[in-house]
């Protein structure tokens, strides 16, 4: 211990590399978790007292950006439901709505008034044979439409929105973790690396000039220098560049055809798949029309059995929130039924190897938006911090040496 509190000032010295190097990597990782985490605010008086995930908070913008890239330079949404066998679609559906819609009029009739429903259910049977054929009629349009027209009804962005924003947010910081997953390593370990070396340099300072006020200071630099070279050693060069004895590339323009895989994957997995692509054409489209024709048919034959409008309105008001879940329950139910139908349009779209084809030959620039455009907008967010939290150790290892120097 006499050793110890002897040689503390020396103690000091030869840990400033390993304090620089915890300083580098405790505000890469801090700036790295505050990019993607938390999902939702934490505070008060948001946005201004409190955080949420840059990725998060951005979600639809950065959603748009993917969406961009994609339609503009990876697919083409026409070509995918050329693939479609929309006629086998169109019959594959027929038998499972005639065996579900009555189930779905018993629950739309439970909202009829007392002394009306047994009026009502005697026209039972022709209610829902007009609902199924307002339901075929219906497929057949829009199975016809993914071959001729397939804009009037699937919208790309909507369906991308959808799945990834929201509450269903975690899709898209999800998919951009996986993508920079080997480049957001690298920023933790080169905190560890860069913020050693500033500890050197640092040690050599102390010797000359052992003033306390530069701990701090280089704490500053510490932070903000190696955030700042380690978003520039993951973008830059484009293109592979000789620096004296050694090659080096931006590591993720490195890592193109290891990044077009991953997010092709993912996306195809996660995003244009064939149950979301079929609930955005088909499984809410039918569902409408089913209970929408129902709930029409219902008014006209409470109209017919003499029922005043008062009644009428008081079931119309009442039905309105079973007719919502009603239209889920039935979109569930499609969904649940069409798992061979899925995988069929899986395989006929085989999105996954159309994305990975031509994101892997994407020019620089382009791809790189890909990632970048993650944090970009807020990377001196990001750098302003690491400089915070150097800044905050460098005081602890001030009031160190000012202690144990004075002593």
């Amino acid at each position: 211990m006499e050793w110890l509190s002897k040689n503390a000032e020396l103690i000091g010295i030869l840990f400033m590399p390993i304090t620089y190097g915890f300083i580098g990597w405790l505000t890469n990782v801090v700036a790295l978790k505050m990019m993607f985490y938390p999902l939702h605010f934490v505070g008060i008086m948001p946005p201004y007292l409190g955080w949420q995930g840059i990725v998060p908070r951005k979600a639809t913008g950065l959603a748009l950006k993917v969406i961009n890239i994609l339609s503009e330079k990876l697919i083409k949404v026409e070509d995918f439901f050329e693939k479609i066998p929309a006629d086998k679609l169109a019959e594959s559906y027929k038998p499972i709505l005639r065996e579900h819609i009555p189930a779905m009029l018993h629950k739309v009739l439970e909202a009829v008034p007392g002394e009306l429903k047994s009026k009502v259910a005697v026209n039972e049977s022709k209610i829902v044979s007009k609902a199924i054929a307002e339901s075929e009629q219906r497929l057949v349009e829009i199975t016809g439409h993914l071959k001729e027209d397939v804009g009037k009804v699937f919208s790309f962005k909507n369906m991308v929105l959808r799945n990834l924003t929201g509450e269903r947010t975690h899709l898209l910081v999800d998919l951009f973790q996986e993508i920079g997953s080997k480049e957001f390593k690298f920023i933790a370990a080169s905190g560890i690396y860069f913020g050693s070396l500033f500890g050197l340099v640092q040690m050599l300072i102390w010797w000359i000039y052992p003033a306390a006020w530069t701990l701090p200071v280089q704490g500053v630099i510490v932070g903000y220098v190696t955030n700042w070279l380690a978003l520039i050693m993951i973008f830059r060069p484009m293109l592979e560049k000789r620096y004296l004895f050694f090659k080096y590339q931006g590591l993720f323009h490195r890592r193109q055809q290891e990044v077009s895989e991953k997010f092709s994957a993912m996306f195809a997995e996660h995003v244009l798949n064939g149950r979301n692509v079929l609930d955005e054409v088909l499984y809410r489209r039918i569902s409408r029309t089913v209970v929408e024709t129902m709930n029409d048919d219902i008014v006209q034959e409470l109209r017919a059995d003499g029922a005043d409008s008062a009644a009428i309105e008081a079931f119309e008001k009442a039905s309105d929130e079973s007719r919502k879940q009603v239209t889920s329950e039935l979109s569930a139910r499609l969904a649940l039924a069409s798992e061979t139908m899925e995988k069929l349009i899986n395989r006929s779209m085989n999105v996954k190897a159309t994305i990975y084809s031509r994101m892997k030959d994407l020019p620089g620039p382009e791809f790189e938006s890909l990632l970048r455009s993650a944090f970009q907008e807020d990377e001196w967010i990001l750098i302003v911090m690491g400089a915070v939290l150097g800044a905050l150790v460098g005081l602890g290892q001030m009031f160190y040496m000012i202690a144990f120097t004075a002593a």
